[in-house]
């Protein structure tokens, strides 16, 4: 009789067990299934190896306060979300932005990296919008153009996907393939190969509050899921995310096809979640995990526009923000501390007649100038105060050099370089044809020269930043932590190049093949070596172990980056020329190549 009670008693557990583990409304014949997978072929990740995930307020920061009356207000990005609320029927945000008219291209801006239309063309949006009046019906659209151009009057070479409906107060993944939208307005995705622009206009109703957790554009290769055990029927897919948890619709309504679907996850970025198939009348019937293993991303420091020889540094002096490396500044408080130089400038300081705008200025101790322009990159460290980006009202940087000749001195002064909110790195091409042509000179008789061919001209004797023009009618701060003015790296040939990358993951989890190429578009023209990180043992490669740093030395986009891998190339047999460096990075779900933003040149 005890054995029997004890029996009974096990038996009433296990029952018990299996009644609390059943969740309701989910098929018990399909037991909870987590599917791990590789993300989808995405622009942003591949293209700029930063994704639109929110993370950074980078992401869409550009052009925020433009000098129109549909703005947007209340904005911020924290916790992987941006949030705003519009002011008009059209306000917009840009996840690409062209670049400044008439400043510098520099950034991470389409001027340099246009998003390729036969390549990318499916684009996705996560989203909840909120708006007062719940009878007025909301919509969703976006736009593309060609280049900075489009905000000039009568320029025709862009295009608008519009009449995507949005729910009332509710997560959803919007999708659309911008080769064939619901409605068109002037040219298609397809008219032009690349697009420097693209934007977004989350609603349509003024006053709506929304909240974007993701964008993403891809090459429309799908990704699929393979879930089973669903009867016939109507469902929709739902994806959990976040804590507390926000539940984002990514599928409205699909139907298994003997008793599976293949579920398309491209649109979705990197991460682990909870997904729910719900029945048409939001029952619960199916749910598990999926985890999206982000592509790895290599990012070069070396060849970089900075880890060239440097001018300063050749002298003697590098200008890293010591007292020594400044013989003046004008119109502006400041101080030093720890390498740091610290920048106040009241709104129109030192404005000169006509000029109404504040006109601070760093002098640079340059021991020796002569002619610089074998020195091709301008790079900078820098952070700005400030709730956004103000380029139009003085939040700019410009270079000006001043060329010795016959009888008098010319001034040469640089286009603007906007500034964004924050620290950042910022790069100018000199050799640009954009970037090199100052945009003005004085006296007016001194010849018209970029900074490649200055040396024709004249010794550069004068070399100074101008840090802002100040007309916010409030104080400026700012912080400089270093500039360079760099060549392009060369050895001579048979001699090692130093091939430096920062990875987004664990050196053991990463294969590379490095390549040499003299065209971009073709990565893998020249093997240069292959290794598998997982054995370090090539006398050709270092493994440094990155070290979190809280000050800026690093370039903010790369500071989380986990692992620094030095790899010696060795030129022997490589043709003389100029080379840009690429690495093929596989980690086992994905495949990735990245190729560093400037070339290396072997001598003979």
């Amino acid at each position: 009789m005890r054995k029997f009670t004890i029996l009974f008693v096990f038996l009433i557990i296990a029952l018990s067990l299996t009644i609390w583990n059943t969740k309701p409304g989910v098929a018990t014949s399909e037991p909870e299934a987590t599917y791990i997978l590789g993300e989808g072929f995405d622009f942003a990740t591949r293209t700029l190896s930063d994704p639109w995930d929110m993370s950074n307020f980078s992401d869409i920061s550009q052009w925020l306060n433009h000098a129109s009356p549909n703005n947007l207000t209340d904005f911020q990005v924290a916790g992987g979300l941006f949030s705003a609320r519009t002011l008009g029927d059209s306000s917009y945000f840009f996840t690409l932005f062209p670049g400044y008219q008439p400043g510098v291209n520099s950034g991470k801006i389409g001027s340099l990296f246009p998003i390729n239309s036969s390549t990318y063309a499916c684009f996705y949006m996560a989203m909840k919008a909120n708006w007062s009046d719940l009878q007025q019906t909301n919509f969703m659209n976006v736009y593309w153009a060609a280049d900075k151009n489009f905000v000039l009057s009568g320029y025709q070479e862009w295009g608008q996907a519009y009449g995507y409906r949005i729910p009332h107060n509710q997560w959803q993944m919007y999708r659309i393939n911008l080769n064939s939208p619901a409605y068109l307005t002037n040219k298609p995705w397809s008219s032009q190969q690349y697009w420097q622009a693209f934007r977004i206009t989350p609603s349509l109703v003024p006053d709506t509050q929304f909240n974007v957790d993701w964008v993403r554009l891809t090459n429309c290769q799908p990704v699929n899921i393979n879930l089973t055990g669903l009867s016939q029927g109507a469902y929709s897919m739902w994806l959990g995310t976040g804590s507390p948890e926000r539940q984002i619709l990514v599928v409205n309504s699909f139907s298994p096809s003997n008793g599976s679907y293949a579920w398309d996850v491209q649109g979705i970025p990197a991460g682990n979640y909870n997904y729910y198939v719900k029945n048409s009348t939001g029952n619960l019937i199916q749910q598990g995990q999926v985890n999206i293993v982000g592509s790895p991303i290599v990012s070069f420091t070396s060849p970089s526009p900075f880890s060239g020889q440097d001018y300063a540094n050749g002298q003697g002096n590098p200008w890293d923000m010591e007292p020594s490396d400044i013989t003046l500044i004008n119109c502006a408080t400041y101080g030093f501390s720890n390498g740091i130089l610290s920048l106040d400038t009241q709104s129109r300081a030192c404005a000169g007649p006509g000029a109404n705008e504040a006109d601070p200025k760093i002098y640079l101790n340059s021991i020796d100038h002569g002619n610089l322009s074998s020195y091709r990159y301008l790079s900078f460290s820098s952070r700005t105060d400030g709730a956004w980006s103000v380029p139009d009202l003085g939040m700019i940087v410009r270079l000006i050099w001043r060329l010795d000749r016959p009888g008098e001195d010319c001034y040469y002064i640089s286009r603007a370089v906007a500034l964004d909110v924050g620290w950042h790195t910022y790069t100018v091409d000199l050799y640009d044809p954009l970037n090199g042509m100052p945009e003005e000179f004085t006296p007016g008789n001194c010849p018209a020269v970029s900074w490649r061919d200055q040396g024709s001209v004249g010794p550069v004797v004068g070399f100074r930043l101008d840090p802002n023009e100040n007309i916010t009618g409030s104080v400026m701060h700012q912080e400089f932590d270093w500039l360079r003015l760099t060549k392009v790296e060369q050895v001579t040939q048979g001699k090692p190049v130093k091939i430096r990358v920062l990875l987004n993951k664990p050196p053991s989890e990463v294969s590379l093949n490095f390549f040499y190429t003299t065209v971009l578009s073709l990565p893998t023209q020249n093997l240069a070596s292959t290794y598998s990180m997982t054995s370090l043992n090539s006398p050709f490669l270092i493994f440094l172990p990155f070290v979190f740093k809280t000050d800026p030395n690093y370039d903010p986009f790369v500071e989380q980056i986990p692992a620094d891998v030095t790899y010696l190339w060795n030129t022997t047999g490589v043709t003389p020329g100029e080379y840009y460096i690429c690495a093929q990075a596989e980690d086992g779900y994905n495949q990735a190549t990245y190729c560093s933003q400037v070339p290396v040149k072997i001598n003979p």
